[in-house]
């Protein structure tokens, strides 16, 4: 029962992170905000949501299936949110105008 409530917790927790994050994604103006709200809300919500799943499945082969996907996504969400960040930065010429940008190959 106390597992079943604590599954219950973390999946509500994934979930009302993801909601909240992308009603506050419609808030932000520039995309490089939006970029840092996306990447911090989906490792925080997929993380709760993969916790969640590994309680409610206890100990078998298919949490452990959810463990390593969920350090893999704790890899991959960062590189991929700089990856992008970093193209918009490049393709973006108004960007500028928006945020104070820091080029690194001038150093």
């Amino acid at each position: 029962m106390i597992r079943l409530i604590i599954s219950a917790m973390l999946l509500f927790c994934g979930v009302s992170v993801f909601v909240i994050s992308a009603i506050g994604n419609f808030r932000c103006a520039f995309i490089l905000n939006r970029m840092q709200i996306s990447a911090l809300a989906d490792t925080l919500a997929t993380s709760c949501i993969l916790g969640g799943l590994i309680v409610a499945s206890g100990f078998t082969a298919t949490s452990l299936k959810l463990v390593i996907m969920l350090l893999f996504l704790w890899f991959v969400n960062p590189v991929a949110s700089h990856f992008l960040a970093k193209t918009e930065v490049g393709v973006n010429k108004d960007i500028e105008q928006e945020c104070e940008v820091v080029h690194y190959d001038n150093i």
